[in-house]
Order: structure tokens, then sequence, then C-alpha cells
């Protein structure tokens, strides 16, 4: 029973310092991917997922989880992930309003609009 309260505080710290590097990495992953995201509705969003998981207690599963994060991180670091795998974490950005309003103005949409 002695080790895993070290496990834990262990598991804890590399959470954290996934999370500064997510916090680090944000300005230079919006301006590089060209994403339509302010860094302030980025840095939200990552704190948002990160609280999502806050009281997961369980070691295996915070590890699981940081070895996640760090993949993803590190998929968005050398552009193995592209810009629309980054707007699955967010659901209102510009592009998307317009993309939804584009699919909303098509002929036939118009047509039965006009027909009323």
């Amino acid at each position: 029973c002695g080790p895993l309260p070290q496990a834990v505080v262990s598991t804890q710290s590399t959470g954290t310092a996934l999370y500064r590097d997510f916090y680090r990495e944000l300005d230079w992953t919006c301006r590089s991917h060209l994403l339509d995201v302010t860094i302030a509705d980025a840095r939200r969003k990552l704190k948002s997922e990160f609280l999502k998981h806050r009281n997961v207690t369980d070691v295996r599963v915070i590890d699981m989880l940081v070895v996640k994060g760090r993949m993803s991180l590190e998929e968005f670091h050398h552009f193995w992930a592209q810009s629309y795998n980054a707007y699955a974490y967010f659901d209102d950005t510009e592009t998307q309003k317009r993309i939804v309003k584009e699919k909303d103005a098509t002929f036939l949409d118009k047509f039965y609009k006009s027909s009323n």
C-alpha cells in the first residue's frame, strides 16, 4: 500500500507536465495549422478537456490518458494530424459556421425558401 501514493503523485505530475506542454504548444499549433480559433478559445478548450478527467484516480487510466495526450501533441507538432483533426475539438468556429451556412445555401434550399 506504500507505493500507491507515490505513483499517484508521479502521475499527477506527468499530467501537469502534459498540460504545460500543450499550453505552450497551442500558439504555434494554431498559427501553423492556420486555425481560425483564438488562442484564448484554444486554451479554454484545453482546460476543459483536462478538467473533464480530473476525477480519474486509477493510476493506469491516468497513464493511458497521458500517453494518448502525448501522442496527440506529437501528431499536431509534426503535422501528422491535419487541421480538420484540430477542428474536431471545437464546436463552433468561424470556419464551421461558414460551412454550415454554405450547406444551408444550396440551390434547392434557396428554391424551397423562395416558394413559401
